[in-house]
């Protein structure tokens, strides 16, 4: 269930009748099993596209999670079959994430969507950097959220 912070940040957005920046959308993301994206006009399950909240338990619930089954379009049976980037700009999580977060990115020319999308947010890859980040896409911008690989896991 949504938390009261959720709930009040959907209204002012829904009262103000504009479309919700990223930060809106991911600033207080649900725990798992997170949004529901769609793909060809079909949702899909969290194991192929997912983003969810961190772990509460390790104080991460302000970093969004974003896993992608890989190759794209495949869901995932294991962490060998995806791929995880990070959206920390609190910087909760120890690393080197929060410095490679870009909450204003520019894509790259090779960038291309990858058919996923959360209301009017969209994730994009980039062949030449895809190792490296993915790009999630707004109507107000875009942002890059770096790869963590191998994956962030809460002990």
């Amino acid at each position: 269930m949504p938390t009261r912070h959720v709930l009040w940040a959907v209204l002012a957005v829904l009262l103000a009748g504009c479309t919700p920046s990223l930060g809106a959308v991911f600033d207080a993301t649900p725990a798992y099993p997170g949004y529901t994206w769609t793909r060809d006009g079909r949702s899909v399950k969290p194991e192929e596209l997912g983003t969810i909240a961190g772990p509460g338990h390790c104080g991460w619930e302000s970093a969004t999670f974003l896993t992608i089954g890989w190759p794209v379009g495949t869901p995932s049976n294991s962490s060998a079959q995806a791929r995880q980037y990070i959206r920390d700009p609190r910087g909760v999580i120890r690393g080197s994430l929060h410095d490679r977060l870009d909450l204003n990115a520019k894509l790259p020319g090779d960038a291309r969507p990858t058919g996923y999308t959360y209301n009017s947010v969209q994730v994009y890859l980039s062949p030449s950097d895809q190792d490296e980040a993915i790009y999630v896409v707004g109507t107000g911008g875009s942002e890059r959220w770096p790869r963590s690989d191998p994956m962030t896991l809460c002990e």
